[in-house]
């Protein structure tokens, strides 16, 4: 049984899907789910601990802190022993890429990726899964998405890397290049033992920290102390200096130093910048630890709309290494225009080799690789170069096609929203290239035929249980008769049911499940794990089924957009209409007979298709394709300063990945994985 584990969880959208899935026999084993948000844990908990009775864990905890991974590989580890995981799933918090959000300069979310594939580099899982908003694709003109694939092609085999660096350093041996092309290739082979040293002590730097932590458990010292001690070995625990990369950056310095030595035609200030830009290449690490803690405070201190803001920008900004390296290589121009002599040769090519050096350096792994396989063909013959193209295909683990953009309502969701997915596959796993259709696109499922069976209740009401006799009217109706598999598409199986039903009496296999069927849906209030004992709870057939208490003022406005279509469009046709003076900018009425808009977590961005009202928690969720029995826990809403501790349940509603799209996603992974 293949299992997976899900990073960014939020309420469970990727978790619920993956359960759902079964190919041939298999199915997936739910080892642990993460997020930074305690009322997401409360929500997993009671789903998949209480509801499903299984073992799943969680961890409530930031992947920027510098002991994410260390504890994350411990929790598995105590729960679960040697489980390997086999697939690893993450959504990481889209606002800083989305086309219709601001973008904001050092919002930390903007690194989440690097982090996420970190996770990656030390559980090796068989697959993995990235997704985010379709913004991503041409975010900086496309750079992010290189950076993303560039970064996924940098996870390696560093057992491979490391057989590859020995069969390297004898072929080279053997036949020689020209000379510029022989440095290179002995440069990028140096570069490589810089990675392979660095991954090392990385390892050991992991297994050295839990062990103390372990240690200090039989110390005897009082918990002040043990926080004490924590806190400071926590603070140093990513400061690890790489003494291979800091030899070789003093190595280019001395040459460099060399190749200038008596020119009196450059002023020392102006060598100084390349010099100085070694050196901070060198400790990298220190320039890390600044920027993580700067940016830490810019979230902690909430300055993203402050007047502090571009000041501590400007702190990040000075330490970024791109931009260190920018700046060294615009002096190097300089310098070239300016050097003359005899040593004039020797200065341009030790410039020429420092720019090609940490320009490799920085982009990577993969980037010593190309650059070693252009000069492999001038220096193996026929057999060697073969030896040397296997060896070096080897290193990558893995292998990625293209981003791929999923339509939600292709997958049976009544929702067209847009994700970007990417999967990579392990070099031992085959490839997967698309994510098939599971619906198809002339009778995808439509709003009235997702939440039509709901509409028994009024505005400011909550009600916990069906009206039978409302579904079966609903049922005997157009869009309430239409059968349909599990996964969407239409059908005249015996077996079929129509989307509400498949909502109503859920995807998931009880017999896999059998507690699901023992009791009903239970809500608690509490908004963390350790309140659920003391918070208040209750139990019904039907939960999140609650409506807004609407003024007047707000039914006859949102009866206007009904009329019109949105806001927008009511505001152009009664400009003067005292209904429609509002801030808000927008609020658009769902269609009834079409999926959807992208489900949001502001409710009142939609108003319902036949009633002058905002959706439910409930409604949404099923525009999502939750099954009812999935209930969201906490708060329904909340605001201010309630948002850094709560995640009320339209934000958990409208954050999460659909579970039929991610059923999709288990499902073809399921085809593939070995």
């Amino acid at each position: 049984m293949p299992s997976f584990i899900d990073l960014f969880s939020g309420a469970g959208g990727f978790s619920e899907g993956f359960l759902q899935a079964g190919w041939k026999g298999k199915t997936y084993d739910f080892l642990l789910a993460s997020d930074i948000n305690p009322t997401c844990e409360v929500t997993h908990r009671m789903r998949y601990n209480e509801q499903l009775g299984l073992n799943t864990a969680f961890l409530t905890k930031d992947i920027t802190d510098p002991d994410f991974i260390e504890v994350l590989c411990d929790e598995i580890k105590k729960r679960f022993g040697k489980t390997s995981v086999d697939v690893l799933l993450g959504g990481p918090p889209c606002q800083s890429f989305s086309l219709a959000g601001e973008r904001r300069k050092n919002d930390k979310k903007d690194d989440l990726f690097s982090y996420y594939l970190k996770v990656i580099q030390v559980l090796t899982p068989k697959y993995f899964v990235i997704e985010n908003v379709t913004g991503i694709l041409t975010k900086d003109d496309g750079k992010i998405k290189e950076r993303i694939l560039n970064e996924i092609r940098n996870i390696v085999d560093y057992r491979a890397l490391d057989a590859f660096i020995q069969k390297a350093d004898r072929f080279v041996l053997r036949k020689q290049a020209d000379q510029e092309n022989q440095q290179k290739y002995h440069d990028c082979l140096r570069l490589l033992h810089v990675f392979s040293l660095q991954h090392k002590l990385e390892t050991e730097r992991r297994s050295d920290y839990l062990l103390i932590l372990d240690a200090l458990k039989h110390t005897g010292i009082n918990d002040q102390q043990n926080a004490f001690v924590h806190d400071s070995i926590l603070r140093t625990k990513l400061s690890i200096q790489n003494d291979e990369l800091i030899s070789f950056m003093n190595d280019l310095t001395d040459a460099f130093v060399e190749a200038f030595r008596n020119n009196k035609d450059i002023e020392e200030d102006q060598r100084n910048v390349v010099r100085q830009a070694l050196s901070l290449y060198a400790h990298q690490t220190n320039l890390h630890e600044i920027q993580e803690k700067t940016k830490a405070s810019i979230n902690e201190n909430h300055l993203n709309r402050s007047v502090y803001k571009s000041e501590f920008d400007s702190i990040t900004d000075y330490l970024y290494l791109g931009d260190i390296i920018n700046k060294m290589e615009d002096q190097i121009k300089e310098l070239s225009n300016q050097v003359s002599g005899k040593k004039r040769n020797q200065a341009i090519a030790i410039m020429k080799r420092i720019e090609f050096v940490v320009q490799t350096h920085f982009d990577g792994v993969f980037s010593c690789l190309q650059e070693m396989n252009k000069i492999a063909s001038d220096i193996f013959d026929a057999d060697d170069l073969k030896t040397f193209l296997d060896s070096c295909k080897a290193i990558p683990l893995y292998n990625v096609s293209k981003p791929m953009t999923l339509i939600a309502s292709n997958y049976g969701v009544p929702q067209n929203r847009e994700r970007v997915v990417f999967v990579g596959c392990r070099n031992d796993q085959e490839l997967i290239t698309d994510i098939p259709f599971t619906c198809s696109t002339e009778r995808k499922v439509s709003v009235s035929e997702a939440i039509g069976d709901l509409d028994f209740i009024g505005i400011g009401e909550a009600v916990t249980a069906y009206d039978k006799k409302f579904i079966a009217k609903f049922r005997r109706t157009k869009n309430g008769s239409i059968m349909r598999t599990v996964d969407g598409e239409e059908s005249g199986d015996s077996s079929a049911k129509t989307y509400a039903e498949w909502s109503r009496e859920g995807r998931l296999d009880v017999s896999r499940f059998p507690k699901l069927a023992e009791m009903q849906p239970v809500y608690t209030a509490a908004n963390q794990w350790s309140d659920r004992d003391s918070a208040p709870s209750f139990s019904a057939e039907l939960q999140n089924h609650e409506t807004p208490h609407h003024n007047d003022l707000v039914v006859k406005r949102f009866a206007l957009v009904r009329k019109y279509g949105d806001l927008v469009t009511a505001k152009q046709h009664e400009p003067d209409n005292p209904i429609l003076a509002t801030n808000k900018r927008n609020c658009t009425c769902l269609p009834a007979d079409a999926p959807s808009n992208t489900v949001v977590t502001i409710p009142d961005d939609y108003t319902h298709y036949g009633e002058d009202r905002v959706l439910s928690v409930r409604e949404l969720a099923r525009l999502q394709s939750f099954d009812d029995s999935f209930v969201f826990q906490g708060k329904r809403t909340t605001g201010g300063d309630r948002r850094k501790v709560e995640t009320p349940q339209y934000t958990q509603v409208g954050n999460a990945i659909p579970p039929l799209m991610a059923r999709a996603i288990a499902m073809e992974i399921l085809k593939h994985i070995k």
